[in-house]
């Protein structure tokens, strides 16, 4: 007898799929027309290079036939938006387009015509229901006279950890998805790392004193430099050939010396943290060669910088040495970080009056800075959890806890229960010192409205969800080849 679970399932009949058409059809005209309506409002000197933008939307349709290839593309286009202009500018404007396109296409594609169950795990529903409670708290944030640039802003940065789903599949079902992702994120790396190094050489040169040169820094996008230098350290250590060894060697101390330069003291801790968890972790021989690859870097660094510097180098060192030295007086002698101990007790004081709900998103608040000695109304909080709190209530941060620590555990059981083959379970290991890193820089750098780290973050979870999922899955086949 022939068990239902046998039967295939009809597929959709054509009413149904004529419905969804003509529903796409006017919801996709309707959007662009939004669209349009907010780059003439934000970013009118767009206006004239639309027909391009229409152009290029006719050649992504042919790109959305490749799943993966879009994937990548998406990924590495991201360098489109990882600077710090003021205002929209064409290239955000039109990665904004792409990235929410790609997302649309992918959700409706997965969940609706193929009928994919996308959440199939707890912390994927409390992911997705997270995202579409703080869609729903937008009509609250004006209640609380938000600002709708920042109100947009920071729901656009939120958004992005949508990317987690289609990096998850792309790793769990292409044989090539995970070197696909982690060779996207180390481009992204090395983009940001040539940029800050030509503005860091721009700054030295236009310096009119001796103090510019010594305290000169390239802070920008400092995790798009130390997630990378993580996942080219495991790669480092589980590539066969020697080519491939000396490439891994080169880009972490290429991406070593950016983010030294960035004279981000959060992020120099964050990384020798996170790289102090795979040393912990892997066996005595990758002990060894992560001790050559400090050696190596440390040196290369130095020739580096004496080659590039020149002249400077004596007084960027003397910089970067005072720099090093106030670590441990930081937390009481730095006036930028104290100032930002009394941001975040301003915000507690808003925080006990509305502790479950929330104001939402761009709602400012006021604090008195020490640092310029007046009274700021901003609505950025420094500290992340402390921002968290005060944008979505109690449920927002424990939501957002929970997904940290669960995808910590995803990883970290991956690499220690052995369910990947060895360089996705490497992988899986740098994920988790990645993710205890920006766990630590979160409390005084807030990561979750900024693009650069919601990105990461997504493509962090995405590694680790999709690296265990394929790892499973290849375990029970093998024990049903074996029966």
């Amino acid at each position: 007898m022939v068990s239902s679970t046998d039967i295939a399932r009809p597929g959709p009949s054509d009413r149904w799929l004529g419905n969804w058409g003509a529903f796409l059809l006017w919801g996709g005209f309707g959007f662009v027309f939004l669209i349009l309506l907010f780059i003439t409002w934000a970013a009118p000197d767009v206006l004239p290079f639309l027909p391009l933008v229409f152009l290029g939307g006719a050649g992504l349709v042919v790109l959305f036939h490749y799943p993966l290839l879009n994937l990548a593309v998406v990924m590495s286009s991201f360098v489109l938006i990882v600077g710090f202009s003021a205002g929209l500018g064409a290239g955000e404007a039109l990665y904004g387009l792409y990235y929410l396109s790609f997302l649309a296409h992918w959700f409706f594609t997965r969940a609706i015509l193929d009928g994919q169950t996308i959440c199939g795990r707890r912390e994927e529903r409390v992911l997705l229901l997270f995202l579409i409670l703080v869609t729903a708290t937008i009509p609250v944030s004006f209640l609380f006279d938000a600002i709708p640039s920042f109100v947009m802003g920071e729901w656009l940065s939120l958004t992005m950890l949508g990317f987690y789903w289609p990096v998850r599949e792309a790793i769990e079902k292409h044989p090539k998805g995970l070197k696909v992702v982690l060779g996207s994120i180390i481009f992204v790396g090395l983009y940001v790392l040539a940029r800050n190094l030509l503005e860091y050489r721009s700054d030295l040169a236009n310096a009119e004193a001796v103090w510019q040169i010594a305290t000169s820094r390239a802070i920008a996008n400092e995790s798009l430099l130390m997630v990378p230098a993580l996942f080219s350290i495991a790669l480092f250590l589980r590539t066969p050939s020697w080519r491939g060894r000396a490439f891994f060697l080169a880009t972490v101390l290429g991406l070593f010396a950016g983010l030294i330069l960035t004279q981000s003291r959060a992020y120099w801790v964050a990384f020798f943290f996170g790289a102090g968890i795979t040393f912990l972790f892997v066996p005595a021989k990758d002990k060894g060669r992560m001790l050559t690859v400090g050696v190596l870097s440390a040196a290369g660094v130095f020739t580096l910088a004496y080659v590039v510097l020149g002249e400077y180098l004596l007084l960027v060192l003397t910089g970067l040495l005072d720099r090093f030295l106030t670590l441990e007086s930081a937390v009481s002698k730095d006036i930028s970080l104290i100032n930002r101990f009394i941001e975040a007790q301003a915000v507690w004081e808003h925080i006990r009056v509305n502790p479950i709900l929330g104001y939402g998103m761009g709602v400012p608040y006021r604090f008195f800075n020490i640092t310029y000695l007046y009274s700021e109304s901003k609505t950025f909080v420094h500290n992340g959890y402390v921002a968290l709190w005060f944008k979505f209530g109690i449920w927002g941060l424990g939501m957002m806890l929970f997904l940290m620590v669960r995808f910590w555990m995803l990883s970290f059981g991956t690499w220690w229960k052995k369910r990947a083959a060895p360089l996705p379970a490497i992988i899986s290991l740098a994920v988790t010192g990645a993710l205890s890193a920006l766990a630590v820089t979160a409390t005084t750098a807030n990561p979750f409205y900024q693009n650069d780290l919601m990105f990461m973050y997504a493509v962090l979870w995405g590694i680790a969800g999709g690296v265990r999922a394929r790892g499973e899955r290849e375990q029970r086949n093998r024990g049903e080849e074996s029966q």
